[in-house]
């Protein structure tokens, strides 16, 4: 089961790696790099921690990339131990940094889909531009051959039960407001 699970993963990025254009490739380079260590969630989340009305939002969102930080990347990363496929040769030149770390489940990918499902429980006018970055930062993972498109799979699966944790036990976790 594994082994088709792997090949049908090598036949998918095979053909997205035939599909590079110069415009994508820089597209999804930027993508990729908002979503390092959760640039684009912090940016979007810290600013709401100033005003009442959306700290607890903002607080949500933190707690949920951190959730989807230990379990994804502190966790599961170390137990699995997948390889990513940048170690591998798809006939493409990496576009970005080599990441140091395993790759299963995406990280980029678990922690924007735990802040999408966070706004569609709590600010339901963000859910849906959330959703597409999310999509398209999972999308861009696979693009730059970072991760096979299960790992992103996965990252979408973890993100949303770290987004829904989070939501859940947010309103009862005490933090202090500036």
């Amino acid at each position: 089961m594994l082994k088709r699970i792997q090949n049908w993963d090598n036949r998918l990025l095979r053909i997205i790696s035939a599909k590079h254009t110069q415009k994508l490739d820089k597209l999804m380079v930027i993508v990729t790099r908002t979503g390092n260590n959760g640039y684009i969630w912090f940016l979007l989340s810290i600013p709401m921690l100033f005003f009442n009305r959306y700290r607890l939002v903002g607080y949500t969102t933190m707690l949920a990339m951190l959730i989807s930080s230990l379990t994804g990347e502190i966790t599961i990363k170390h137990i699995v131990a997948r390889v990513r496929p940048c170690n591998r040769d798809f006939g493409q030149e990496l576009l970005i940094k080599h990441p140091a770390h395993y790759s299963f489940p995406s990280g980029h990918t678990s922690s924007s889909f735990s802040v999408t499902w966070v706004m569609f429980f709590m600010l339901p006018l963000l859910f849906i531009p959330v959703l597409i970055y999310a999509c398209l930062m999972g999308f861009s993972r696979i693009y730059l051959l970072v991760h096979y498109p299960t790992d992103v799979i996965a990252g979408v699966i973890l993100g949303t039960i770290c987004g829904m944790v989070a939501v859940s036990v947010s309103p009862y976790i005490p933090f202090f407001p500036f």
